[in-house]
């Protein structure tokens, strides 16, 4: 049970990388891919130098070929980062959350019932369904009491809408299959900490060449100044890329994943209360905190039953 509090906590500090990719992007131009490559560039650096550190060796040592899709996990990271700057805007930033989760759960339930990219095959029972219903519930009392209509409304309509909505829920599967990718990639190339490295390497190539397609003059450009947080991105990017490829192994990729968006509404939560890391202060009423609890309950579920 020690291995699901830490799932939690990882997810919890995920707001955090968000926050400080948000406040790069406005001092690298505006350029969201760019802030994304720098994210990705120190978390890359971080996992070589821990890996260094903790394993003797930062290259990976295979104890078996690698499949072809071993190599997606940083192309489905980037996917995400990518789709949710695109939707954003279309969609709004209720939606931009909530249906990336699910695509995460519905995926990850999936993972777990087929043993999909080998991971170990679980049975999802009855009853793990209902956590998992209750988790969404619980998400979508978090995220939509106290919102108002502009914030939960798209700007587009009609069958565009379904369109980006359908976006949403594809690149939260595949976040699941990055989390289910990087376990396996864990379990030949030495470590999860050389799967991070293969991850985090794969996305950082894929986003400088986009940089370089898209806005080339900000690599050459120095960043304006901005508080220290604002490099945690990569830092926390880190933590979760390598506890993903930890801990999917042996709780399965289903939990894994919940968890982390257990912790991910909830430390977003905490920030809003107060005000961390230039998030509005909003107070935390007792319809989301039930939210929560529900949240909570739900991935607990999931877990044991």
């Amino acid at each position: 049970m020690l291995y699901l509090p830490i799932a939690v906590f990882v997810g919890a500090i995920v707001p955090v990388q968000t926050a400080a990719n948000a406040r790069l992007r406005l001092s690298v131009g505006n350029r969201p891919i760019v802030s994304a490559l720098i994210s990705f560039s120190i978390a890359l650096t971080i996992a070589c130098l821990a890996t260094l550190v903790l394993q003797g060796n930062p290259l990976p040592q295979f104890s078996d070929s690698p499949p072809w899709w071993g190599w997606l996990g940083g192309l489905f990271g980037v996917a995400f980062v990518i789709g949710n700057i695109l939707l954003f805007p279309k969609l709004g930033p209720v939606q931009t959350v909530v249906l990336p989760i699910l695509g995460q759960v519905v995926m990850g339930l999936a993972i777990d019932q087929f043993g999909l990219f080998r991971a170990k095959q679980v049975d999802v029972s009855l009853l793990r369904l209902c956590g998992a219903a209750v988790v969404l519930i619980g998400i979508a009392l978090v995220m939509r009491v106290g919102r108002s209509p502009a914030m939960t409304s798209s700007p587009v309509s009609g069958p565009e809408v379904w369109l980006y909505r359908l976006i949403g829920v594809g690149v939260g599967m595949g976040s699941a299959m990055q989390t289910a990718v990087n376990g396996y990639m864990g379990t030949i190339a030495g470590s999860s900490l050389h799967a991070s490295e293969i991850n985090l390497a794969v996305g950082a190539v894929l986003l400088l060449i986009t940089v370089l397609v898209s806005s080339p003059r900000q690599l050459v450009t120095q960043p304006t100044a901005g508080p220290w947080w604002m490099w945690l991105g990569g830092f926390v990017g880190a933590m979760f890329v390598i506890a993903g490829a930890t801990l999917a192994p042996i709780l399965g990729t289903a939990t894994t994943v919940i968890a982390f968006n257990a912790g991910n509404i909830a430390g977003g939560q905490l920030m809003e209360s107060v005000g961390a890391f230039g998030a509005t202060k909003t107070r935390i009423d007792g319809a989301r905190l039930l939210g929560l609890v529900l949240i909570f309950a739900g991935v607990v579920a999931v877990r044991l039953l």
